[in-house]
């Protein structure tokens, strides 16, 4: 396993700057300015007592880096809130220029993360990116809803089955985790074995034209141009009994009702409403 870069403390905090929401690092910015200003100005003085400590060198440079800290500070989170700010336009424009299931597998495996957790932001949930390649357990995305923890890994495959192998390490990782359940979100399809696998656990697989539908339900403009395989809502579906969506045709996978049709919501999996 490849060790984990080793980073400075400037590095880690422009990285959780970078992580927020802008608008929280730029309030951090500001608060931290007149913090650490009041700090060197107000309280380092009386601390120290400058007056006795004139010609006592580690106790000037203590006080030459305090008050340097009421810059380095708050500079380090408006750079974080200039980069939040610059990913989360790429990500709306990301997820809203999509145009069909091609799109979505063209796109780099980054690129698709961004864009599943884009879909779900939309959807209500509060979303933790925290994969990227490194040594993130199979996690690639934390969402939070009403007091809920799901974890989320991303496949962008074109030609592959997602097989049991990989559903059974994720629900492994969910159970470490301690989350309320687990999703797999591919481009592509997964193995019967897996479908089966996740039958009574609490598993989402979202394959690609699920997901197709998901990001088509939230986009601002709709841009998606569906293919004749792909289920359209029409007018005379049922409404969802919870949020009120139009609803599609389902085939039930788990449980005693498998094989049989029911309407489920398309807001799905934001909304799980059954008719």
């Amino acid at each position: 396993m490849a060790r984990r870069k080793k980073t400075s403390p400037i590095e880690d905090l422009l990285a959780i700057a970078s992580s927020i929401n802008w608008k929280i690092s730029l309030a951090i910015a500001i608060l931290s300015y007149f913090f650490f200003h009041y700090f060197a100005i107000q309280v380092l003085p009386v601390a120290t007592d400058l007056h006795s400590v004139t010609n006592s060198l580690p106790k000037q440079l203590f006080i030459t880096f305090s008050k340097l800290l009421q810059y380095v500070v708050p500079v380090i989170f408006i750079i974080g809130a200039c980069v939040s700010s610059f990913r989360t336009k790429n990500r709306i424009k990301l997820l809203d220029k999509q145009s069909g299931i091609e799109s979505i597998r063209d796109m780099s495996w980054q690129d698709f993360e961004l864009l599943v957790g884009e879909a779900f932001r939309r959807k209500g949930f509060e979303v933790k990116e925290v994969g990227g390649g490194g040594a993130d357990g199979g996690i690639d995305l934390i969402l939070t809803k009403n007091g809920k923890k799901s974890i989320v890994q991303c496949k962008r495959w074109k030609t592959f089955s997602i097989g049991v192998p990989l559903i059974r390490e994720l629900y492994g990782v969910m159970t470490s985790e301690r989350a309320n359940d687990c999703i797999f979100v591919s481009s592509g399809n997964y193995t019967a074995e897996a479908r089966l696998f996740a039958e009574d656990k609490p598993i989402w697989l979202i394959d690609g034209s699920e997901l197709l539908e998901m990001v088509a339900g939230v986009q601002v403009q709709p841009n998606i141009k569906k293919p004749s395989s792909y289920q359209q809502p029409v007018a005379t579906s049922p409404e969802c009994p919870l949020c009120g969506s139009v609803m599609v045709k389902r085939t039930a996978r788990k449980g005693a009702n498998a094989g049989n049709e029911f309407w489920g919501c398309s807001a799905y999996p934001g909304c799980r409403g059954t008719r």
